[in-house]
């Protein structure tokens, strides 16, 4: 298995070898037109099995994918207006982001950032991989690469939880040196993953990928703020992706909120005293909160002032995909195999249980750092976040309108309503 040249597999994992079966998907989350002279199969979608598993399958078995899967597919077909975008290469490769460790001892300001998750490919291949590893790329990478895929994002339908209908984002990254992309390998398609245990209906990654912008934006503004960086990043005012838990975290540090500003209390005895200390109180206004959308609007911000941003190797990845529709671009072809592997079951594999993580990661971190002792510690992006600290005992005051009977109750209906009509059974089908 050729791995991308930025992509360090974990040592004591062997790799998996995998066989895409459309009959296992259960979320779609990408389409694309593959274009290379190695490949008859122009059109080609991803999706996830039930333990997270990528299936890379072509467009003619479309018709083998479970009626749950076909109607997310076709939602996102109307939906989102497009033709699957083109991207010229030999070969893909698929790496599903459990978590990104963020440098704290960063030396400029497009630093590298290490996302750690599961590589498969490369595709299409007579016997593609699947391997757990360490992708490194820089905070540029992640940003353009977010930005620049989210015209092409995966549509999921509207759901009672989300205010806006969910998306899918995926990011195109590089996996080698610009020389390498621009002959069609090395190109790695990453997804910000979401825990099987979360995927309720769909696959969408939208809070994963906020999270993933908010601390990479904050790394940049930090470095700027240190390094007498470009004014545009410090006059950013970054929202958070979630302001409950922005709000416990600082509740944890010792402050105390009130509305929108957070005041850290020392707790000293005496009544001057502590009025003393809330005249020059240490305050800190919480940010409002934000989705991807609006992050995604900064980070393309961010990189029209990033210093030396776009580099040679942003050029040459962003050549490689066009609109859907748009001229057939030229790749060379790799002498590879195209017969398909035989047929083999996916092992079981039981999803985190706990947010932290696995063994494999903690190899890597350990490894970080054992190599600079002194540093400050890492910010790490997770796939599934830390819940906040539990609530204070008692019942909310907006639980009690679900525990009260309702008014109507009490008075006996005079005339019993009528029965509502049984729908077909066929239609309980598409009620996910």
């Amino acid at each position: 298995m050729n791995l991308p040249r930025y992509f360090v597999p974990h040592a004591s994992t062997p790799p998996e070898r995998i066989h895409s079966d459309a009959s296992s998907v259960v979320h779609v989350v990408d389409t694309f037109h593959l274009d290379s002279q190695h490949v008859l199969e122009p059109e080609w979608w991803v999706g996830l099995d039930a333990l997270g598993g990528v299936h890379v399958v072509p467009a003619s078995e479309r018709g083998l994918l479970p009626a749950s899967a076909l109607a997310q597919l076709t939602h996102h077909e109307v939906a989102s207006g497009r033709t699957p975008r083109r991207i010229a290469a030999s070969e893909l490769f698929f790496f599903s982001v459990e978590l990104v460790e963020h440098p704290a001892d960063a030396e400029g300001f497009n630093d590298p950032v290490y996302l750690y998750g599961r590589l498969s490919g490369p595709w299409p291949s007579a016997s593609p991989q699947r391997v757990p590893g360490q992708l490194t790329v820089t905070r540029g990478d992640v940003l353009a690469g977010l930005t620049q895929g989210a015209a092409d994002a995966f549509h999921y339908v509207q759901t009672p939880e989300s205010s806006t209908a969910p998306r899918g984002y995926h990011a195109l990254l590089p996996g080698d040196r610009p020389e390498v992309l621009a002959g069609g390998r090395g190109l790695v398609l990453a997804w910000p993953s979401v825990p099987p245990e979360l995927q309720v209906g769909n696959a969408s990654n939208g809070p994963m990928v906020a999270r993933m912008l908010h601390d990479v934006l904050t790394q940049l503004q930090e470095d700027a703020g240190g390094n007498q960086g470009p004014e545009a990043l410090l006059r950013m005012e970054l929202p958070v992706p979630s302001r409950a838990m922005a709000i416990a975290e600082l509740e944890l540090r010792g402050y105390e909120v009130k509305g929108d500003v957070a005041v850290l209390r020392r707790q000293h005895p005496g009544l001057l005293t502590r009025m003393a200390e809330w005249l020059r109180a240490e305050k800190v206004r919480i940010p409002p909160e934000a989705t991807a959308p609006e992050f995604l609007e900064l980070a393309r911000q961010a990189l029209t002032a990033l210093p030396g941003w776009p580099t040679e190797t942003e050029r040459v990845l962003r050549a490689c995909v066009r609109a859907g529709g748009a001229p057939r671009l030229a790749t060379p072809s790799p002498p590879r195999a195209t017969s398909p592997a035989p047929p083999r079951p996916l092992p079981p594999r039981a999803p985190p249980a706990a947010p932290r993580p696995s063994e494999w990661m903690e190899d890597f971190l350990g490894e970080h750092a054992a190599a600079k002792p002194r540093a400050a510690k890492p910010r790490l992006t997770r796939a599934l976040p830390t819940p906040p600290p539990p609530a204070k005992a008692g019942m909310p005051s907006w639980m009690e309108d679900f525990s009260r009977p309702p008014r109507e109750a009490a008075v006996a209906p005079t005339k019993p309503a009528p029965a509502p009509a049984k729908k077909p059974d066929w239609m309980s089908d598409f009620d996910e």
